[in-house]
Parts: structure tokens; sequence; C-alpha cells
């Protein structure tokens, strides 16, 4: 799950359609698992609600090697368009990965997956509309 150059890829081309697609509203979030990857996705969620993000916050989260492929104001023209995103499904949980569906209030829904690599630090992170 950890590939960094199709993540950058990835990341950038599959959430840069969100502001195209929409789709019904969703409930309330699901409660994000107290572990690892699940502590960065809550920041991630927070996150992406008060951009932009100053730089050094994103290396407290973001691997070196994520911030890379991905630099902050990147990742932060990318998180601009995901205000309100919120978890509504999980499909796979271990301490270190996380998958299932995220939604932002528009109705977009997103495939999504979240790593975090020894250092605790987000090191894959994919959001792909449905």
């Amino acid at each position: 799950m950890r590939s960094i150059p199709a993540l950058a890829g990835l990341f950038t081309l599959l959430v840069a359609l969100v502001t195209g697609c929409s789709a019904a509203g969703g409930g309330p979030s699901l409660a994000v698992p107290d572990s690892p990857v699940g502590k960065q996705l809550q920041w991630y969620l927070d996150a992406v609600n008060r951009t932009p993000i100053p730089e050094n916050e994103l290396g407290e989260h973001l691997s070196e090697a994520f911030l890379k492929e991905i630099p902050a104001d990147k990742f932060n023209g990318i998180a601009k368009d995901l205000a309100g995103l919120k978890l509504d499904e999980l499909s796979s949980t271990k301490p270190n990965e996380l998958a299932g569906v995220t939604s932002i209030p528009a109705g977009q829904k997103y495939d999504t997956k979240i790593s975090v690599g020894d250092d605790g630090k987000i090191d894959y992170l994919l959001l792909e509309p449905q």
C-alpha cells in the first residue's frame, strides 16, 4: 500500500475531480478507530476544514517521502475541496492501515485508503471518487 509515486499521481488526479461530482448528502460520521492510522485520519478529517495547513503542521503528520511527491501547496490545493469530509464506512482496519468510504457534504463519496509508517506519519493517502 505504500507506493509513493503512484500515490502522488492518483491522489492528485482522483481528488482533483472533486468539484465536478455530487450526489445525495449523508448522515453522521462513523467513529474513527483509536490506532496510529486512526489518529492521522482524524487529523486529516479535521485539517481539510482549515486550509491552508501550515507546512510545519504537514511535516508533523505526513512522511518526508509523501511531502516530496505532494508538496504543501499541492496538498492544500486538493484538501481545500474536501471541506466537511467525513468517514462513512470502514472495510478494513489494521493498526497502520485503514480502508473505507468517506464523503463530503455535496454528497460525493470516495473509496479511501490511508496508511502510516513506523514513525506514525501518513505515508499513503488515496481518495478515489466512486
